[in-house]
């Protein structure tokens, strides 16, 4: 269980919350330090969670604060914990709000990701579309030192045993899932999120059969406290409900497509309240999944911009 006390670090968003606050600057944010077990701390607050774990000679980071402000604030409650260096990062996804403050961590420091997060990197840099979000940034990571990986890890960093987890395209085409066996915790990346409603976000190059898979995968491990790429910690059997709910649907999907019933007759059939307007909602993505079969992997900003036709 999370321990009773917190620690609170003043912090920059690069989230505008409109055209006036744009004007001004990032809005500030807080920072909430949570300590869980054996050395890991979940970092709450900033465009996604965070978390970072204390080794025997340096600190391992999960996911990038995404702007220079919150990375420094970040370090900041780092060096309020331990006066071990960062020494490791690890990203559990390219979506810029995860990884676009990687430039701003202590010069060299060792990345792992998995190969298809480092080529979603590479191939949104490239693009000048990428520009309208976080294009720029791309620009920043491709010549970072990342240590890429292709299927689930066990390795020991700086004296702590953990698993990078990959099961199969799920939120994205490559999300790691860190896994610390001694300290029962799970790092979730957006494969785990608790604040978008009933169902995950799965961008172009995720699946939802994947993202049932991996999330099948990881609460069968012997663990109980699972943090969410964004949103608060959860019991394990909110997320083990939450898979069936997303099971539920996407026969329910299935069903409708096996009736030959086009993608507005689907959405009639089954709307979601609530989802979020800069996404294709769940349904509609599977209906795609189902209809056109399972899209290359693309861009990360893609999804964070428009709606792809």
């Amino acid at each position: 269980m999370i321990a009773g006390w917190r620690m609170r670090i003043l912090g920059g968003a690069a989230a505008l919350v409109a055209s006036a606050a744009a004007a001004q600057g990032p809005a500030p944010v807080t920072l909430t330090v949570h300590p869980l077990r054996g050395g890991a701390y979940w970092v709450e607050g900033g465009r996604s969670n965070t978390g970072f774990i204390v080794g025997t000679s340096g600190v391992i980071v999960f996911d990038a604060q995404m702007t220079p402000d919150g990375v420094a604030k970040e370090l900041a409650a780092i060096a309020a914990v331990t006066p071990k260096p960062v020494d490791q990062i690890i990203v559990s996804h390219p979506d810029p709000d995860h990884v676009a403050g990687l430039p701003y961590y202590p010069a060299g420091t060792p990345i792992l990701a998995h190969e298809n997060a480092k080529s979603e990197i590479v191939a949104s840099a490239a693009d000048l579309k990428g520009v309208a979000f976080g294009g720029t940034a791309y620009k920043k990571l491709v010549d970072l030192p990342y240590h890429t990986i292709a299927t689930t890890t066990a390795m020991t960093l700086d004296g702590v045993p953990l698993q990078a987890i990959y099961v199969a395209p799920a939120h994205t085409s490559g999300d790691l899932v860190v896994y610390l066996p001694k300290a029962k915790v799970v790092f979730g990346g957006d494969v785990v999120l608790t604040n978008t409603g009933k169902y995950p976000v799965i961008h172009y190059g995720g699946s939802s059969a994947g993202w049932i898979a991996t999330m099948k995968a990881i609460l069968a491990l012997d663990a109980d406290t699972y943090v969410p790429g964004h949103g608060p910690i959860v019991p394990k059997a909110q997320l083990a409900a939450m898979v069936r709910d997303v099971e539920e649907r996407r026969a329910a999907v299935k069903a409708l497509v096996d009736a030959h019933k086009t993608a507005a007759e689907v959405d009639a059939a089954l709307p979601e309240p609530g989802a979020n307007a800069m996404f294709l909602n769940f349904t509609q993505m599977v209906y795609k999944e189902l209809t056109e079969g399972y899209p290359p992997a693309s861009p990360p900003w893609t999804n964070l911009v428009h709606k792809p036709s």
